[in-house]
């Protein structure tokens, strides 16, 4: 992917790519009379030469547009600060690699630019002489390997300013070649138009190459300009990122004392590297120890809970099989009982039977008791009238009699079921006369 990435941003770079494009638009267009008319057929598109010479013009206007935009980009990134802030610590190994690692999280569009390289360079002099000490000389070596980068960065547009007035001069060579080869002296009017065309060779392609070679010219004057501004900027822009950021120690007897107090704190440092690095090494020890005591925990663990597991699934099936048991005895009682239950209902249910039966019983007998006091009531009234008839009859012994009778006749039809009761007739003689 990243490669594939860096050849899209080459492609993109290339001025030969665009430049190619660029002519095959050109031409394009003054082919389908879009474009320019006779004016450019006849300079652009009149002999292979100067097909050449745009073609190159193209290529080296494609070199300009792109170090125009490089440029802009660059002067647009150079106002901004990239390192931070001063850091107050001096230290300048930890400071060095924060400040690399800074400048490597930069987007990859800004990582070769002027200003980043020259602070990745400069950091990297000063880490690897572990001092600041000959951080401006440096610096100015920097600057100037910049202008050589610059210069050198011209170099194709150069070849190509002074390749199309070369093939402006082949051109007339080749013109004034075709002139004097069509030169018939014998026949000058009929050689005459092809004299001419080859003249008009020999000029246009001359013209052509001078006017394309000026702009080329100028607009490599004023790119170059530009990118000369540029360096200056990045020049005040490395020297106030860099400045006061690194410790540099002083000439004479200070300076030594420095180098001496430097050492002996990189001997501090080095000490406290071991120790911590012995400190890690116990902790790291420690915590294999522990891994392993937990590997043993956890494996004496793992067979408690099998073990615990197998205890617990027996238990869990005895004590199953104790409430299926129990379950079975629970259902048979309840059985039972409800049998019993059943039974002692059909018992209820014959005794309200039978209960019913001696109602319905009492029930007769109280019926037939009704009746024999209705029949009681009928004697009383029959007693009654025998009386009044005993009472004019003046027959008193005889009715007691009569009543005692009727009395043990009552008793006796009260011990019977009752049936219809005789009407009592009373007798008595008077004056040979029968009383009812």
């Amino acid at each position: 992917m990243i490669k594939l990435t860096n050849l899209f941003q080459a492609g993109a770079k290339s001025p030969i790519l665009w430049g190619t494009l660029a002519t095959a638009g050109f031409y394009g267009l003054i082919h389908a009379d879009v474009l320019g008319g006779q004016f450019l057929r006849r300079y652009c598109a009149g002999h292979p030469v100067e097909y050449v010479e745009t073609a190159m013009f193209f290529v080296g206007l494609a070199v300009l547009v792109v170090k125009a935009l490089e440029i802009l980009g660059q002067y647009q990134a150079v106002s901004r600060p990239v390192l931070g802030p001063l850091s107050p610590t001096g230290r300048l190994a930890e400071d060095c690699g924060v400040l690399l690692d800074r400048l490597g999280d930069l987007p990859s569009g800004r990582r070769n630019d002027y200003l980043v390289r020259r602070l990745r360079e400069a950091l990297e002099h000063v880490r690897h002489r572990g001092s600041a000490d000959a951080l401006d000389e440096h610096l100015k070596y920097l600057a100037d390997l910049d202008a050589g980068r610059q210069q050198s960065s011209f170099a194709l547009l150069r070849i190509i300013i002074w390749a199309i007035p070369i093939l402006g001069f082949l051109g007339t060579v080749i013109g004034i070649t075709l002139a004097v080869a069509n030169l018939a002296p014998s026949a000058l009017e009929d050689s005459l138009p092809k004299v001419t065309a080859g003249l008009g060779v020999a000029f246009d392609t001359t013209a052509l190459a001078l006017a394309l070679s000026i702009v080329l010219m100028f607009g490599q004057f004023i790119t170059d300009r530009a990118e000369g501004a540029l360096l200056a900027e990045v020049d005040d822009r490395v020297w106030a990122e860099l400045e006061g950021r690194f410790e540099q120690l002083p000439a004479g007897p200070d300076g030594q004392l420095a180098v001496v107090r430097r050492m002996a704190e990189t001997v501090v440092g080095a000490t406290e590297g071991l120790v911590r690095r012995q400190a890690e090494l116990w902790q790291e020890s420690m915590e294999v120890a522990s891994a392993r005591w937990r590997e043993m925990a956890d494996a004496a663990g793992k067979q408690l809970q099998t073990a615990l597991s197998s205890a617990l699934a027996a238990s869990l099936k005895a004590h199953g099989q104790q409430l299926a048991a129990i379950e079975q005895s629970a259902a048979e009682e309840n059985r039972r009982y409800w049998n019993q239950v059943q039974r002692t209902q059909a018992q209820n249910t014959q005794a309200m039977a039978s209960l019913q039966e001696a109602l319905a019983g009492q029930a007769e007998v109280l019926g037939r008791a009704v009746e024999a006091a209705g029949e009681v009531a009928r004697l009383e009234d029959a007693l009654n009238r025998n009386l009044a008839a005993l009472a004019g009859a003046r027959h008193f012994q005889q009715t007691v009699m009569s009543l005692a009778a009727a009395i043990h006749l009552l008793n006796a039809r009260l011990a019977e079921p009752p049936a219809v009761v005789p009407s009592i007739q009373l007798e008595t003689k008077r004056g040979g006369t029968q009383a009812a």
